[in-house]
Parts: C-alpha cells; structure tokens; sequence
C-alpha cells in the first residue's frame, strides 16, 4: 500500500464515529515554560487507534532562539503499528521527517535519513505513554527517529529509553498512569508536566 493511500485511510479512521481522549502537557525549561504538547487518541471500534501528538516551543535562553513544532500521526490496528508520519519544524526550517507504513510483511520507512525496513510487530510507541502504563514494555518505537529502541526499568514507575538522535528520555508513572517526563539533550533538559 502506497503512503498516498495510509493518508486517505488515516483522514477515514479520523472522521469515523468513535471515542476520543486528549491530554495537554506543558513543556518546561529551567522551571519556565515554553510550550505545550496535546495528545489525542481515538478509538475506532475495536480495530483501530488514532493518535496524533503535537508540540509547540519558543524558547531564548544563553545565545540559543529556537522555535520548535513537532506532529506526529500515528495509526495502530489491531494492536499493532500500521503507519506513522512525523515531522518536526525548528526556526521555520524542516529539521527532520519520516513515513513509516507496514506493507503486509515488514515496516517500509522512508524520511530524512533515506529508505529502509524495519522487521517485527510494533506495539509500542511513544504517543501510547500518554494513555497506557509504559512500565509493562521493553520496546519501543520512537517516532521522531522512526526506529525501534530498548525502554528500561531505572526505578519502580520510571522508564527511559535512547534515541539515536542522542536524547535521553525518562518518563514516570504512578499508578499505571504518566505523571512527567523529561527528555534530556546535549545543552539542556526540557520537562513534561500535565496541564492544570
């Protein structure tokens, strides 16, 4: 199936009739805040899951301005991954994208970083962390790098995982239920609390 169709099947799924949550968490750097990210999952029947994820920054700090918004769109069917798209724009200039859409056999990946597979079911992914208790996982699909990647137990209810792209994530839960997270970087660490 061609990218062109997973679109047309995703803009489907998203227009059916379903339950939806949304969940708004604001981004924090220095103890300031600089953004949000908003979440939302639809659930269509018992077949599918509509996620879409997105994250918006401004941040001046030292001789660094930077400007961020990342979207992902992300399909799971029948509890696995059937397609993901992800791009993030930082400074009005595309930093990095991918399209990831499973063709029957393997995952087809192509973005930034050129063309290649990944093999074996995807069950888990990043934007699941904000409805589902990532405790309970060992792998993980990080959709930004659009790779799969280890998600370790670093105390009871904390979780981290590392991306290729040199970030360290760390999320908590409590209660089967995300309550923060960080994502640690060369220059700085940038923080994740719920919305009041």
């Amino acid at each position: 199936m061609k990218l062109g169709t997973a679109v047309f099947l995703f803009v489907l799924l998203a227009a059916s009739p379903g339950s939806a949550q949304l969940v708004k968490y604001d981004i924090l750097l220095f103890n300031e805040r600089i953004g949000t990210v908003v979440i939302t999952k639809k659930t269509v029947g018992d077949t599918a899951e509509i996620y879409m994820l997105e994250s918006r920054t401004k941040a001046n700090f030292l001789w660094i301005k930077r400007e961020n918004y990342t979207r992902y769109d992300v399909v799971y069917r029948h509890g696995q991954l059937y397609s993901s798209e992800a791009k993030e724009i930082e400074n009005g200039k595309l930093k990095r994208w991918n399209k990831v859409l499973h063709n029957g056999q393997a995952y087809e990946v192509e973005g930034n970083k050129g063309k290649t597979l990944l093999n074996g079911a995807i069950v888990f992914s990043v934007v699941k962390m904000f409805f589902e208790n990532g405790t309970k996982q060992q792998k993980l699909f990080y959709e930004s790098e659009a790779e799969v990647t280890s998600l370790k137990q670093i105390s009871p209810g904390t979780m981290e995982y590392k991306g290729s792209d040199g970030s360290r994530n760390v999320y908590v839960f409590q209660d089967g239920r995300l309550v923060a997270a960080e994502t640690h970087v060369s220059i700085a660490s940038v923080k994740l609390v719920p919305s009041n």
